[in-house]
């Protein structure tokens, strides 16, 4: 027996273990990976909720005003208004042409102005003896002079150029259920003024209304503040109105102030 040898056989599973270590090894960084990108993703969606919130909290703590259709309106008139007062200031074609003619008229006066000075010395410096040359120069200012003349009556004449305006405000309404609109008219015989003039001291403010929409009713002319609104029988019928119906129209909605 003792002479018996124990034989046995030895593997080397080495490469199998390497093999399964590397294995397990990506399965973890795999793991990782997909967990670090579900934190990521989880994170971007905090983000994007926290800017969503804070977004939300803004527009609720903006502070919002209602605004009435009523001061609409007085904004809607008062930027009316503020537009007629910017082109009444603004000088109209013919004022312009005017003012341009008018400038190059005064060159021209001045001009002769010189020429004339310019005459009066060769005169004066002119010989005694020399009738002939002192005759000649004479005749040449008074000719200058008649010219100056000429051109500053042309110049007065330019500067006498009115030109009459008419601006109109228009405001809707409702007469007894039916839509009107009332025009007030605003007459500036000098366009330079601020405020509503006519030469002739008469009223240059007056009104009158229309009836959109309504081929079978005329205008009807409110007038000024002392005129009364001249009214046919047909229109009180058609509309069912009263005379005092359209006198309160026209103290309510005609421009007068």
């Amino acid at each position: 027996m003792d002479d018996d040898k124990v034989q046995y056989d030895v593997h080397d599973y080495t490469p199998v273990n390497q093999y399964i270590e590397d294995q397990a090894r990506l399965k973890r960084s795999a793991s990782t990976w997909r967990y670090a990108k579900a934190s990521a993703l989880v994170l971007v969606a905090i983000g994007i909720l926290a800017v969503l919130l804070a977004w939300a909290y803004y527009l609720y703590k903006k502070p919002h005003r209602l605004v009435s259709l009523s001061e609409i309106e007085k904004k809607v008139i008062t930027n009316e208004d503020r537009i007629i007062n910017a082109e009444r200031k603004l000088p109209k074609e013919d004022e312009v042409n005017t003012s341009t003619t008018s400038n190059i008229l005064q060159d021209k006066i001045n001009d002769k102005d010189l020429e004339i000075a310019k005459l009066k010395e060769e005169i004066e410096n002119s010989s005694k003896d020399d009738l002939e040359l002192k005759k000649k120069l004479e005749d040449e200012k008074i000719k200058i002079e008649k010219e100056k003349l000429d051109l500053q009556k042309k110049l007065m004449e330019k500067k006498q150029v009115r030109t009459n305006v008419i601006h109109f405000q228009e405001v809707e309404d409702e007469l007894n259920g039916t839509k009107v609109s009332v025009t007030t008219r605003l007459h500036y015989d000098d366009p330079s003024n601020l405020s509503p003039n006519k030469k002739n001291g008469s009223d240059p403010i007056n009104c009158y209304v229309t009836f959109p929409g309504r081929d079978d009713l005329s205008v009807v002319e409110l007038g000024d503040r002392s005129e009364e609104p001249i009214i046919s029988k047909y229109h009180l019928e058609t509309l069912n109105v009263s005379f005092n119906d359209f006198i309160n129209l026209k103290n309510n909605k005609c421009q007068f102030n």
